[in-house]
C-alpha cells in the first residue's frame, strides 16, 4: 500500500523556513535566546546563479542556520538588493507565521516575558465558545520577532497534537 509521502513525492516534510531580517546578529541573538539553541553556521551567498534562482538581478545574502528538532530556520540578511520592510497583518492574504510547540504554555510565556518579549495579547485556551468542534484545551499565544515576523507558541491538544517519534 502506497503511503501519503510516496503519493506526494516527498512534499510531506518541511526542511526549513526562511526569515528575512534587518540585522543578522540581532536576530541570531533573539532566536538563540528564544529556542535555547545555537546557530550551526553563519555564512554568505550571492552571485549571478543565486540571483537568477531568486528572480533578482543581483544578490548578496548573509545568513545563519538554526536547527530545531523538526525544522531548520534560515535567518537571511540581504545586502544586495537593498532590503525593504514588509508589513503583514494576520488577516492579510499571503501573511504567514511560525509556530513553536511547547509543553507548557504558562512556562513558555514566563520565559518570553522574562526575556523582555511582549506578547500580542494574553494566551488563550481553546474552548467551545471559540467555534471549534475539537481541540479544546489547546493553548496559544502570539508575539513578534525584532523585525515584526509573526510568531506563535502552542500547547496542542486533540487534532493540533502530533505524534512525536
Amino acid at each position: 500500500m502506497e503511503t501519503i509521502a510516496q503519493k506526494n513525492k516527498g512534499f510531506s516534510r518541511v526542511n526549513h523556513v526562511g526569515i528575512v531580517v534587518a540585522d543578522l546578529d540581532k536576530s541570531i541573538a533573539f532566536y538563540e535566546a528564544l529556542t535555547g539553541l545555537k546557530v550551526s553556521n553563519v555564512d554568505q551567498i550571492g552571485g549571478d546563479r543565486m540571483a537568477q534562482v531568486l528572480g533578482l538581478k543581483k544578490t548578496l545574502i548573509r545568513y545563519a542556520n538554526l536547527h530545531l528538532e523538526n525544522i531548520n530556520m534560515d535567518l537571511l540578511e540581504y545586502e544586495q538588493p537593498e532590503p525593504v520592510k514588509a508589513h503583514y497583518d494576520n488577516n492579510q492574504i499571503s501573511a504567514m507565521h511560525l509556530c513553536f510547540e511547547v509543553d507548557n504554555i504558562q512556562d513558555a510565556v514566563k520565559r518570553l516575558k522574562d526575556a523582555g518579549i511582549k506578547l500580542s495579547g494574553e494566551p488563550i485556551i481553546f474552548e467551545a465558545a471559540d467555534g471549534l468542534k475539537s481541540g479544546f484545551g489547546t493553548a496559544v499565544a502570539y508575539f513578534d520577532d525584532p523585525d515584526g515576523t509573526h510568531l506563535e507558541i502552542i500547547e496542542p491538544q486533540g487534532p493540533f497534537k502530533r505524534e512525536r517519534k
